[in-house]
């Protein structure tokens, strides 16, 4: 173990790359925007920090347009309905510096998907909720390591 730690030998996606801003406040579509909280906490855990979007004309802000959301059929169970979706979400984001575009729009997409069990339609719905939950989860990460590998 010594010799291959000693070599630079890391797992991938154990270490993180530092972020090369201090703030970025993320500008979301009105209402409730799940994907928001989602950011919100994998910049934080990343070590910056999200001020309110008041201060969207003051520093990096990343604008999120409204969610799309598709669901394709995958497969068909034993009684000829649905059995299992695709799930396909996504958003275009826009990055600015002080108000003005530097980035963008650019469209990340992630994809999921879910098992429908007919005889439980309720735990189907939580299985479609969690599958999403994960997407916006990913997408959040995604988003992170673009704007990692951008030189701001």
């Amino acid at each position: 173990m010594l010799t291959v730690s000693a070599c630079g030998f890391a797992l991938r996606g154990s270490g993180q790359a530092a972020l090369s801003f201090d703030e970025m406040a993320i500008i979301q579509p009105a209402g409730y925007y799940p994907l928001a909280d989602a950011l919100t906490e994998v910049l934080q855990a990343n070590g910056a920090s999200v001020p309110d979007a008041d201060t969207a004309d003051q520093g990096y802000a990343l604008a999120l347009s409204p969610e799309t959301l598709e669901q394709r059929t995958i497969s068909i169970n034993t009684r000829a309905g649905a059995g299992q979706y695709e799930l396909i979400l996504s958003v275009d984001a826009t990055l600015y510096l002080d108000g003005e575009l530097i980035g963008g729009p650019e469209t990340i997409t992630t994809r999921g998907n879910f098992y429908e069990d007919t005889a439980n339609i309720s735990g189907s719905n939580s299985a479609r909720d969690l599958a999403l939950e994960d997407m916006r989860r990913t997408m959040a990460e995604q988003m992170l390591r673009q704007l990692q590998a951008l030189n701001l």
